[in-house]
């Protein structure tokens, strides 16, 4: 009769474990996933951002005879400018890239721990059933392995949101304003890629073309988007700086700082003394408790 009371009450607990993977924990489900379509939302306006100023400095670059004035002198200072904004756009957008790729990575193990931890946990205590009616007269170690387990998925469930929140809390507080302000400047320039990419290929024929009338309104826009690349050469290259700090540093956090932190944790709760202590008190009910383990 007991054994018959303690697998119901084991198919009971194991379909409500099911069942509970369909709910959502309250705040923090939606919070996390908040933190991540903001996130995502910003890195990628920043790439864009970053994508098109470097768009504007690569058609400058290659226009550069025709809108500078004659003389050779403002002509190579103007490369000087040009080329390390190139090269800047070109490594933040890489770091932009990683920083992206991260912040997926986290959303999928989110969406997958929301998802499967606790159907996972639910299949796993079904394999106690049968280990009941086997009469075991001490604790298989695939057992105890399949106890710590379930521990594991279901401390999981809750970490993975708790550190998006941790993140969420970083991100909003440390980076989320002078990213902004960043992509605000950076988007004077970047605005003008609409406009160019609008432009007849007509610009690619040389400055004497302009002479005739063909091409004259390309290259005055262009001739505009480079005196506004060279009267805020500075703030351009200041912005840059800025936020491939910041994303270095916002990736550095996401993949190495919170995820280690919360492995330590992991690792700490399952060497407790209370996890194992639980541990073989639940294994008492299939047998003598495993004192092999301390």
């Amino acid at each position: 009769m007991k054994k018959l009371m303690l697998s119901l009450l084991i198919l009971l607990i194991s379909i409500g474990l099911y069942l509970a993977s369909f709910v959502e924990i309250p705040f923090v489900d939606k919070e996390s996933n908040a933190y991540f379509t903001g996130t995502l939302k910003s890195a990628t306006l920043a790439y864009a951002t970053t994508r098109g100023v470097n768009a504007v400095v690569s058609v400058l670059k290659e226009s550069e005879v025709n809108v500078s004035p004659a003389g050779v002198g403002l002509t190579i200072a103007a490369g000087q400018i040009l080329d390390p904004i190139d090269d800047m756009t070109e490594r933040l957008s890489s770091v932009i890239v990683m920083a992206i790729v991260s912040l997926g990575i986290q959303k999928i193990g989110f969406e997958l721990g929301a998802a499967f931890s606790f159907k996972l946990v639910a299949a796993l205590i079904l394999l106690f059933i049968p280990a009941l009616w086997l009469n075991l007269r001490a604790p298989n170690p695939l057992l105890r392995l399949a106890v710590r387990f379930c521990y594991f998925l279901i401390v999981l469930r809750f970490l993975l949101p708790i550190s998006s929140l941790v993140n969420d809390y970083l991100y909003d507080n440390l980076f989320k304003a002078r990213i902004e302000e960043s992509v605000r400047s950076l988007s004077v320039i970047s605005s003008d890629y609409n406009e160019m990419s609008r432009m007849e290929p007509g610009g690619e024929r040389g400055f004497f073309s302009s002479l005739t009338g063909a091409v004259g309104t390309g290259i005055e826009k262009t001739k505009q988007a480079f005196s506004r690349v060279l009267e805020n050469a500075e703030s351009i290259i200041s912005s840059l700086l800025n936020l491939t700090t910041l994303y270095v540093a916002l990736f550095i956090i996401q993949v190495l700082f919170i995820p280690l932190g919360m492995l330590w944790l992991l690792m700490a709760l399952a060497r407790s003394p209370a996890t194992n202590l639980l541990t073989d008190r639940v294994l008492a009910l299939f047998g003598r408790p495993d004192v092999s383990e301390t």
